[in-house]
């Protein structure tokens, strides 16, 4: 297979599944260009056609993982608590659906999309990976336990601690999930409005998510909401431009 015939039918594909990883549309485009690179440099390893996917898929995460490492000065944590994690994926029950619709107005699904991936990024980067490949990308448990090196259940483990955490910030916080809840996006546009260049953002105020410093329990009613907000994000594309330039970055 060329590699231009490679790039043109699974660009988008990888562009996404890098967008899932990274959670950040630029960084997204970057790890998917290298990702086609080192695809074009190792064609030879392709061994059957209907493997790309999860060929790509593979030089994909490693490309991701290879960036965290050199840009994140903490070192990637070992999951020492196996056998928790794997009582906690006991714990994952099917996703329930919202009672109602969750309506969030076109003119604020740009920053509420940005709050989303940016609240992602918080999550540890086992908890990262589990989440954003199964409940936003829609990979199946297996491949994702086999991304991570560890068991199915653990891997639910890690998506029951994900999903929690999550629920915790969103639930006291976000304004699309209860009417109550002081952070409205509608209030941050007027804010970023009134200024040059809004330098405040709420990933500066927040190191990282965990549900345990507030106590929070798990509410069916929160989690049916988040899921349909998450699965439920508009799919981004990478522009014309971004395919030419890695075809000349090849050439």
């Amino acid at each position: 297979m060329k590699i231009e015939t490679l790039i043109n039918e699974y660009g988008d594909y990888i562009f996404k599944y890098a967008l899932k990883l990274t959670c950040h549309p630029q960084k997204a485009e970057d790890i998917a260009q290298e990702t086609f690179i080192r695809a074009w440099k190792n064609l030879e390893q392709l061994q059957e056609d209907k493997a790309v996917k999860k060929w790509l898929r593979t030089i994909c995460t490693n490309c991701f993982l290879m960036d965290y490492r050199k840009n994140v000065k903490k070192k990637i944590e070992y999951i020492k608590d196996l056998e928790i994690l794997e009582q906690e994926g006991k714990l994952i029950s099917l996703l329930p659906e919202p009672d109602e619709e969750v309506f969030v107005e076109e003119s604020i699904k740009e920053l509420q999309n940005g709050c989303f991936y940016a609240m992602v990024r918080k999550l540890t980067l086992k908890q990262r990976i589990a989440f954003s490949l199964i409940d936003m990308f829609g990979l199946h448990l297996e491949e994702v336990a086999e991304i991570l090196e560890v068991s199915e259940m653990a891997t639910k483990g890690l998506l029951y601690r994900a999903r929690l955490n999550l629920d915790a910030f969103f639930s006291n916080h976000c304004n699309l999930l209860d009417s109550k809840n002081p952070c409205s996006c509608k209030a941050w546009i007027e804010f970023s409005k009134s200024r040059e260049k809004n330098q405040l953002s709420t990933r500066n105020i927040i190191e990282t998510l965990d549900q345990k410093a507030v106590n929070y329990k798990f509410d069916s009613i929160v989690r049916a909401k988040i899921h349909y907000l998450y699965s439920n994000m508009p799919d981004k594309k990478p522009n014309k431009e971004w395919y030419q330039n890695i075809i000349l970055a090849l050439k």
